[in-house]
């Protein structure tokens, strides 16, 4: 029965990432038809396909001498893209669990053989000017199989932060729509300038709706105060602006152009989120002692969540000069982490001291 499991679950892992491959083996191959290359040698598409896969995973690429200031990183990757090799490994996984007696047994094989395959992958594709970083790659695969292969039932408390979050996360989506409507000029400014040409251009499309999801992550962190930044040396938050040139890259045009005070009022979403979670966790435990193990279980959770995240949704643009771009993991933390230690403090450990006291008095 162990070699029978071993066996489903290698061939299983092995389509689950080849669900993924092909299609970037067909994109990378249409690419690079189309753009006139007078070489025959298809290794180039092939380890180009091997990258895409490799970040659709969010695991980083190390760039020798991408720029005059020297080697540099590309950790920026679209967070929509990790919904491909997601949606993989779950409809491979389902074969692993019909066959094998002890799921969570299934579940440890499958993740290994995934992430030996990404490491392999990782390895196989690297070049003397793109290297995929094996261990991230083996880190960011398991990861992303181990995640996906869990059908989770949160608490209540953790469900309803997630629940909120994730409407936070679609409302700051709608403003940056409303930003791109308002600097539409800017993003038509931009697209010219690249001139990708007809097949290019609609894969550079695809490219930037993956990277939405970074976007509207960087909204709601500029909305609740803590801001991003764009590059070494910049911040941008509702009272501070500090922008140098931008890329020419279409979606950068819907940042902001200067300070906006009126909008740090969003500064409340971090302790108002933190209060609904503290109601539903009074309802659940009526005890204090059951309360208090769901809160600090809750709220460390939640920080976890946020710092990774944000971890996942910036990092450095090819470049030196480019680091950090996106959301700043330790401000949206820090801001969560004061909002979530108010929370408590205002609305649990302080009120509870003050009845003790009162009792004893």
């Amino acid at each position: 029965m162990l070699r029978r499991v071993l066996s489903i679950s290698l061939i299983q892992a092995s389509k689950g990432a080849a669900l993924t491959l092909f299609p970037s083996i067909f994109i990378s191959l249409l690419a690079w038809s189309t753009a006139g290359s007078t070489s025959g040698n298809t290794s180039d598409p092939i380890r180009g396909a091997v990258w895409l896969w490799l970040g659709a995973h969010l695991s980083p690429f190390h760039l020798s001498a991408s720029s005059p200031q020297g080697a540099g990183f590309l950790s920026v990757l679209p967070l929509g893209a990790i919904i491909f090799p997601m949606w993989a490994v779950r409809r491979t996984f389902t074969r692993v669990v019909e066959v094998s007696p002890k799921p969570r047994a299934a579940r440890i094989f499958y993740v290994l053989f995934y992430t030996l395959i990404a490491i392999f992958l990782a390895i196989a594709s690297a070049t003397p000017t793109v290297t995929p970083m094996w261990y991230y790659a083996g880190l960011c695969a398991g990861i992303t199989a181990l995640v996906s292969t869990f059908r989770f039932n949160p608490r209540p408390a953790l469900g309803i932060l997630v629940y909120l979050f994730a409407i936070a996360w679609g409302l700051a989506a709608v403003v940056l729509a409303f930003s791109f409507m308002s600097h539409w000029r800017v993003l038509h400014d931009l697209s010219v300038v690249i001139q990708p040409g007809i097949v290019g251009g609609l894969l550079f499309t695809a490219l930037q709706i993956l990277y939405i999801p970074n976007m509207a992550l960087a909204t709601l962190a500029y909305l609740t105060g803590s801001g991003f930044s764009l590059g070494a040396h910049t911040m941008v938050t509702p009272v501070t602006f500090t922008l140098h040139q931008i890329p020419a890259i279409p979606i950068f045009g819907g940042l902001p152009t200067g300070s906006h005070p009126l909008l740090m009022v969003g500064v409340i979403f971090w302790p108002l989120l933190f209060i609904a979670v503290f109601f539903v966790i009074s309802r659940v435990h009526p005890e204090w002692k059951m309360r208090n193990k769901d809160l600090l279980r809750t709220f460390i959770m939640a920080l976890f969540f946020i710092w990774e995240i944000s971890y996942f949704a910036s990092g450095e643009l090819l470049t030196p000069a480019m680091k950090r771009t996106g959301i700043l993991p330790e401000r949206t933390t820090s801001v969560a982490a004061i909002s979530a230690l108010s929370v408590a403090l205002i609305f649990f450990y302080i009120p509870t001291l003050v009845r003790r006291f009162i009792k004893r008095g």
